[in-house]
C-alpha cells in the first residue's frame, strides 16, 4: 500500500502537479476519509478500520515527503506532529474511539488551513517566482 502512495506521488511530480497543490490534496484526502471512517463508525468496524488505514497511509506519505536535511526544525517538528497523528489513529482503531479520530481529523484540518495560509503568503509566491524553471 505504501508503495502505491509513492507512485501516486511520482507520477503527480512527473506530471508536474505544484507541490503545494499535491500537499493540500494529500490533507484532503486524508480528512475525507477520517470522516467516512466516523460515518461508518457506528455500523461497520471493517469499512471504518480500512478508511483509517487509508489516512495512516496519507499521513505515511507526509512524513516520507518531509525533506528533514534542508527543512531546518519545521521538518522535525512537522515529523514529531505526524507520528503523534498516526499513533493516536493507531489506538482509535485498536479501541474504536471515535473522540480519537475526530481528533486527528480536526489537527490535519487546521493543518491544512495553516498550509494553505502559508502558501498564499506573499513570501511564498516570491519565492516561487525566484524558484520557477
Amino acid at each position: 500500500m505504501y508503495q502505491q502512495g509513492f507512485g501516486v506521488y511520482q507520477k503527480a511530480h512527473a506530471c508536474e502537479l505544484d507541490q503545494t497543490k499535491l500537499i493540500l490534496m494529500m490533507y484532503a484526502g486524508a480528512i475525507n476519509f477520517l470522516n467516512k471512517a466516523l460515518k461508518v463508525a457506528n455500523n461497520d468496524n471493517i469499512e471504518m478500520g480500512m478508511y483509517l488505514s487509508k489516512s495512516k497511509n496519507v499521513i505515511l506519505e507526509l512524513m516520507s515527503s518531509l525533506n528533514l536535511e534542508k527543512g531546518s526544525e519545521m521538518g522535525n517538528v512537522l515529523l514529531r506532529m505526524y507520528l503523534k497523528l498516526y499513533n493516536k489513529l493507531n489506538i482509535a482503531h485498536m479501541q474504536d474511539d471515535v473522540e480519537k479520530i475526530t481528533e486527528v481529523r480536526d489537527s490535519l484540518y487546521e493543518l491544512e488551513e495553516t498550509w494553505k495560509q502559508v502558501f498564499e503568503s506573499n513570501e511564498c509566491r516570491k519565492f516561487k517566482r525566484k524558484n520557477a524553471i
